[in-house]
């Protein structure tokens, strides 16, 4: 098996080998991944973290061997829990790893802290939406509470569609509170927007940029429009 690691800021990972591809996800700085494919120009990889596959340029990746990857993974890590860092002449992205601590980062945690949850999302305010971003560039809902969820000690797979199998449902949604994650339906029940509440009425969440809206038990209601633009299904709580 081959293995690498991303040395540079970001990385964009594609649906297929272009260009022109879907943007699905991005490698954050020592991201570590193995490549499952490959053509002329790109590498399909699968990011170690989430188990998340897309198409790299070969341009962008860094080789290590299996030893090295075996000494990354025993290494002690630390993130970034601040929008961004300076660091090695990069700009550095919240949820970022590093193996040394540095203004900004904090020890990499297996044990899930809420306020720790809460603290992050709120540091993420007006980042601008995108599809398939990780980055304060731009990020999408699920890579939101992800990146959230990762430097508060919880590991959560990619996608909302994912994440909704993680945590105890809350069952009543006047019992729901802040830390809760909320998931979001289509009209065929499909799981497609999650946030997270700040209360039982109001949510954090990633949808033309990190806001707060208000939510209730029929979902997210946006004041400036004036009406609901998404069916809540159901509320998690992470333990």
């Amino acid at each position: 098996m081959r293995y690498g690691i991303c040395l540079l800021s970001v990385v964009p990972m594609r649906k297929e080998a272009s260009h022109t591809s879907e943007l699905v996800s991005e490698l954050l700085y020592n991201d570590i991944y193995n490549i499952v494919d490959e053509n002329d120009e790109w590498f399909k990889i699968k990011c170690m973290y989430d188990l998340y596959e897309g198409w790299i340029r070969k341009l962008q990746h860094h080789e290590i061997t299996e030893v090295e990857y075996n000494e990354f993974i025993a290494k002690k890590k630390y993130i970034v829990n601040v929008p961004i860092i300076h660091y090695d002449n990069k700009v550095l992205s919240f949820g970022s790893k590093l193996f040394e601590k540095v203004e900004g980062s904090a020890p990499l945690s297996k044990t899930f802290d809420i306020d720790v949850f809460m603290q992050a999302a709120i540091k993420m305010m007006n980042v601008p939406y995108r599809w398939g971003g990780k980055t304060v560039m731009g990020i999408d809902c699920s890579a939101f509470v992800q990146l959230c969820a990762k430097i508060a000690g919880y590991e959560l797979p990619r996608d909302a569609s994912q994440q909704v199998d993680f945590g105890e449902a809350v069952d009543n949604f006047n019992d729901a509170k802040s830390g809760d994650i909320a998931f979001f339906e289509n009209e065929n029940h499909k799981i497609i927007h999650v946030g997270i509440l700040l209360s039982n009425d109001k949510i954090i969440h990633a949808s033309g940029k990190v806001r707060i809206d208000s939510i209730d038990k029929i979902g997210i209601f946006n004041e400036e429009l004036n009406k609901h633009t998404h069916q809540l299904n159901v509320i998690k709580r992470l333990k």
